[in-house]
């Protein structure tokens, strides 16, 4: 016969739940912690939607085309920490719930607040071949002013009702690529790019084929399934 100095299987089934509140309360017990989804407002006014329905963030300013894909990893005290496909952290999510944006202008980060709910990211709005034509042609526009040349942005795909807005999305990514080098001051960086060609595949890259940028995205993937902004300005530092 075994006897324990124990109370009543009741007494301790109430017990470990007050023990397991008391340690959620005071933030004992590990979490794993999510960023809510939402509309948010940092200190200095910026506006942003965060999207964590799907497997990734999706972040994007307002007043921007660019969708951020973002991966979540592990960091001290609990709390989770949001990256870009170049490794940069972009937001971080306390074991409190509180969230920290980070960007050029801020590298330290600053607070944001949610201020309401934010339309979801992540679903793929139908696009016309019509209106893929005008995107892809507004983009090498933006592209040829940034890079004060002539500028084409093409794709030599077939083009179907399931791939033309990825390509619309990625044509206008690297749109904002070539922007960002003209606006930092490196459009020496643009000079040798005559064509950006958008190729479908199953990953996204970025490669140089003489003078043409060649883009590979994976339209199934959505914003994950091309290369960022940050990710083709970094390939072109690189000169490749």
């Amino acid at each position: 016969m075994m006897l324990l100095a124990a109370g009543p299987p009741a007494e301790n089934a109430r017990a470990d739940t007050l023990k397991q509140r008391l340690e959620a309360r005071v933030g004992l017990r590990a979490r794993p912690v999510f960023a809510p989804s939402g509309r948010f407002r940092t200190e200095s006014g910026d506006i942003f939607v965060l999207d964590r329905t799907g497997p990734k963030a999706l972040l994007k300013f307002q007043n921007r085309d660019e969708v951020w894909a973002l991966e979540g990893h592990p960091a001290p005290r609990g709390d989770t920490v949001f990256k870009n496909d170049v490794g940069e952290t972009v937001l971080r999510a306390s074991k409190l719930g509180g969230l920290t944006l980070f960007t050029r202008r801020t590298p330290n980060g600053q607070a944001v607040t949610l201020v309401g709910p934010g339309e979801p990211l992540s679903t793929r709005r139908p696009l016309s071949l019509v209106a893929l034509l005008r995107a892809v042609v507004a983009s090498g526009h933006r592209a040829t002013r940034a890079a004060q040349h002539p500028l084409a942005v093409t794709s030599e795909d077939e083009i179907t009702a399931e791939t033309a807005a990825p390509i619309a999305d990625a044509a206008a990514v690297v749109a904002e690529a070539f922007e960002d080098l003209d606006r930092s001051g490196r459009r020496d960086l643009l000079a040798r790019w005559r064509r950006v060609v958008l190729v479908l595949g199953d990953r996204a890259e970025v490669k140089a084929d003489g003078d043409v940028l060649v883009i590979g995205l994976n339209p199934k993937t959505g914003p994950a399934g091309r290369p960022s902004s940050a990710r083709i300005v970094r390939a072109l530092k690189r000169g490749r």
